[in-house]
């Protein structure tokens, strides 16, 4: 008889259904969170993420999470757990230890995709601030 693994859980998991993108240095992948804590996120993914990579993962969080408006966030994660389809969907299970989590503005998909790749592209570790730029001002400059 298997007996339990003790709960590694260090926070109680919400259940939702949220559509999300997952930003890999492989490219984008369609994907859907199931329920989510303040140190984690489970999602189901179209494609294989590989454990131990590091990923962007936005989506609205819906009012029931956030207590308030729903929000747009960008998550960046530590995939920990990689289960092979899921169900009967073909679509693979995906746990990741979120390291960060931010709020962005309300914004569509396209431009929130172009923020999150044009950050990528770059040194992951670099912060705007550090380099002497400030983000909502090169934003503007950007948009004129």
């Amino acid at each position: 008889m298997v007996s339990p693994q003790p709960e590694k859980r260090t926070a109680p998991r919400k259940e939702v259904k949220v559509a999300a993108k997952v930003h890999t240095d492989g490219g984008d992948i369609q994907a859907e969170a199931l329920n989510l804590s303040q140190s984690g996120i489970f999602l189901e993914c179209a494609t294989r993420v590989s454990e131990g990579s590091p990923v962007d993962i936005v989506m609205i969080l819906p009012k029931e999470v956030t207590g308030d408006a729903p929000k747009w966030v960008c998550c960046h994660a530590t995939v920990q757990r990689v289960e092979n389809h899921v169900g009967n969907s073909g679509r693979y299970g995906v746990a990741a230890t979120v390291d960060r989590i931010q709020a962005m503005p309300e914004l569509t998909w396209p431009a929130v995709d172009r923020r999150i790749t044009e950050r990528r592209g770059a040194d992951r570790r670099k912060s705007t601030r550090v380099e002497g730029q400030d983000r909502r001002t090169r934003d503007r400059r950007e948009s004129s």
